[in-house]
């Protein structure tokens, strides 16, 4: 056992810090009650990190892959800086990284980058996306439908009408 019985005082782990010095590498804090990592903190291929009493969320790497798993309630991933954006990075195929997108809290917007694709099927036989010229919808397989649902209601194909608004070209109605 390791004890510190002061009030308000502290553990603190030291040792050499690469350069001659010594240095802290852990503080478990009596006045803030808080226990402090102060130099990286390496958990080992297949050791979980384990969150929450019943070990309900956790961390690990496997050797191959990297898992967040959770087993209560839902998982939120939150940003709550004023402004802040959730961005979603990968590979881009080329060695380096590309934003595929973005969720943009001072906009309050779901951002999607020119020409990278929102794509649905299993082979991705349907793609929205912004060329940084034109706005598409691609259909590879199949019909290409659009259906309304709301009773009563039209399906309005509208664009500018040369005066700063929209007009309705083509008008399917009930």
């Amino acid at each position: 056992n390791i004890t510190n019985n002061a009030n308000d005082k502290d553990i603190v782990f030291q040792c050499d810090d690469g350069s001659g010095g010594v240095t802290a590498y852990l503080t478990i804090d009596g006045s803030a009650t808080i226990t402090q990592v102060h130099k990286n903190l390496r958990v080992d291929d297949s050791i979980q990190l384990q969150l929450g009493t019943g070990s309900d969320l956790r961390l690990y790497h496997d050797g191959s892959n990297n898992y967040i798993h959770n087993d209560t309630g839902d998982l939120r991933i939150e940003n709550d800086a004023t402004d802040g954006d959730i961005i979603f990075r990968s590979d881009n195929g080329s060695g380096g990284l590309s934003t595929y997108f973005r969720v943009d809290g001072g906009l309050q917007k779901t951002i999607f980058p020119d020409n990278q694709k929102l794509s649905f099927g299993s082979s991705g036989d349907l793609d929205l996306y912004h060329d940084s010229t034109n706005s598409r919808i691609e259909n590879s397989t199949g019909d290409l439908q659009i259906q309304n649902f709301a009773d009563g209601k039209d399906i309005k194909l509208m664009s500018d009408d040369g005066s700063g608004g929209t007009s309705t070209y083509l008008q399917l109605e009930d």
